[in-house]
């Protein structure tokens, strides 16, 4: 693990230089490692932002809502229905925001919308 979820105080953050809370967690891999659905799901999204490069929205149902980023490759399209374990993408060179923490994937789990602390339902 890189950096932990911590919404309730700040974590520092190197490549930004400064502390911010962090709503996901940002786990350590190696460049073109294979990045799998967490649990059955409904690929919601599929895009590309500026911090988290190219990610993955999933609809895990009852409220709860993962976001898998800092990949490439990636191998689901919207709408798609996925088994646990399936291939989601791979893990990319990390963006800017990431460069001094390194390889990375970033892992957001929200319910109803808040975020939440992944390791708590992580088995």
């Amino acid at each position: 693990m890189i950096l932990d979820y911590s919404m309730d105080s700040t974590v520092y953050f190197p490549t930004l230089d400064q502390y911010k809370c962090n709503p996901a967690l940002i786990i350590q891999g190696d460049v073109s490692e294979p990045v799998a659905a967490p649990a059955e799901a409904q690929v919601t999204e599929v895009g590309s932002n500026e911090e988290i490069g190219n990610y993955v929205v999933l609809d895990l149902g009852s409220g709860y809502t993962a976001v898998c980023g800092q990949l490439k490759d990636v191998q689901v399209a919207q709408k798609q229905y996925v088994a646990k374990d399936t291939i989601l993408g791979y893990v990319a060179e990390p963006t800017k925001y990431y460069s001094i923490e390194g390889n990375n994937v970033y892992f957001e789990l929200m319910h109803d919308g808040e975020p939440v602390d992944a390791l708590d339902y992580l088995e």
